[in-house]
C-alpha cells in the first residue's frame, strides 16, 4: 500500500537519527536501571576506568566503520534491490515476509559468526577484547575491537548480496541487534518468572552472562544475540552458571588485572601472544 511504502521511505531517510536516538535512549535507561536494581554488586574502584575504556572503543569503532566501509549495509540492500541481486529479490517476496525472514535469518548468521569468533584462533584473538571485561554491564555491549566490527560489517554486506533482504529489514535488524547487545549485557535484576518467560524467545542478561564466565565450558555456550532458540537448536544452551550469578567470575582467566583494560591496551590485545 501507499502508506506502507511511505513509512518505509521515511524510516530509510531517517534511519541514522532513529538508530542513534534509540541507542542513546536505551543506554541511558539501562545504566539508570542498573544503579537501581543491580543483579550483581559492582566493584566501584574499577568502574570509571572500565566505562572510559568501553565508551572509547565505541567511538573508535564508529570512526573505523566510516573510514573502512563507506557504504552501510542498508545502502547495499538498496543497490541489490535495484539490480535484482540476492535470493529474496529474485522471488519478489511481500515486504512483511521479507522483513520476518530477514530478521530471523540474519540473527542466525550473526549467531554463526559469534561461534566462529570463538573457535578460530585468529578471530578469537580479536574477540577476546570483548571477554576481558571484568565487569558485566550495559557498556560491555559496546566493547569490541575495531577489526571485529569491520569484519562483522563485511560479513553482513556479503549476506545482503547473497540473500537480498529489504533495506528496511536491515535497518530494523541492526536496531534490534544494537538494542539486544545493550540489554543482554546489562547488570539489571529481572524476576525469575520474567527471565523464564522472556528467554523462551529472547536472550536475557542472565542467559548471556553465562557466556562471559571464566569457565571454558560456560564461555563456549549461549552465543545467541537476539533470539534464544539458536542455542537450543544447536545444543550450545546452558541455563545457569555452575557457581550462580552472584558468585561466578566474569572475564578471562588469563586477564584478571585492571591494568589491561585501558583503551590502548585493548587495541593492542589481539596482537599479543597470550
Amino acid at each position: 500500500t501507499g502508506s506502507m511504502f511511505q513509512l518505509q521511505q521515511n524510516i530509510i531517510e531517517q534511519q541514522s537519527l532513529l538508530r542513534i536516538g534509540i541507542f542513546l535512549l536505551l543506554i541511558v535507561l539501562l545504566l539508570f536501571i542498573e544503579r537501581l536494581w543491580p543483579r550483581r554488586s559492582v566493584p566501584v574502584a574499577s568502574s570509571k576506568k572500565h566505562y572510559q575504556a568501553n565508551i572509547f572503543l565505541l567511538i573508535i569503532n564508529i570512526i573505523a566503520l566510516r573510514i573502512c566501509i563507506p557504504l552501510a549495509a542498508f545502502e547495499v540492500a538498496l543497490f541489490a534491490r535495484e539490480h535484482g541481486i540476492g535470493l529474496f529479490n529474485m522471488i519478489d517476496l511481500p515486504l512483511w515476509l521479507n522483513l520476518a525472514l530477514s530478521i530471523v535469518l540474519f540473527d542466525l548468521l550473526i549467531y554463526l559468526q559469534h561461534v566462529a569468533f570463538h573457535y578460530f584462533k585468529p578471530l578469537w584473538k580479536i574477540h577476546r577484547v570483548h571477554h576481558t571485561d571484568l565487569q558485566f554491564d550495559v557498556t560491555t555491549g559496546v566493547r569490541f575491537h575495531p577489526i571485529e566490527i569491520v569484519l562483522s560489517m563485511l560479513y553482513k554486506i556479503l549476506a545482503v548480496l547473497v540473500f537480498g533482504p529489504a533495506a528496511l529489514a536491515i535497518i530494523l535488524y541492526e536496531i534490534l541487534l544494537n538494542a539486544a547487545a545493550l540489554f543482554t549485557h546489562s547488570n539489571i535484576r529481572l524476576t525469575g518468572t520474567l527471565d523464564t518467560v522472556l528467554r523462551k524467545l529472547l536472550v536475557t542478561p542472565d542467559m548471556h552472562r553465562v557466556h562471559h564466565s571464566v569457565l571454558q565450558e560456560e564461555t563456549d555456550s549461549n552465543y545467541g544475540n537476539i533470539f534464544s532458540f539458536w542455542d537450543k537448536v544447536f545444543h550450545t544452551y546452558r541455563a545457569q552458571p555452575r557457581q550462580g550469578h552472584e558468585q561466578m567470575q566474569v572475564g578471562l582467566q588469563e586477564y584478571r588485572e585492571d591494568s589491561r583494560i585501558d583503551w590502548l591496551g585493548l587495541l593492542k590485545l589481539p596482537f599479543r601472544q597470550a
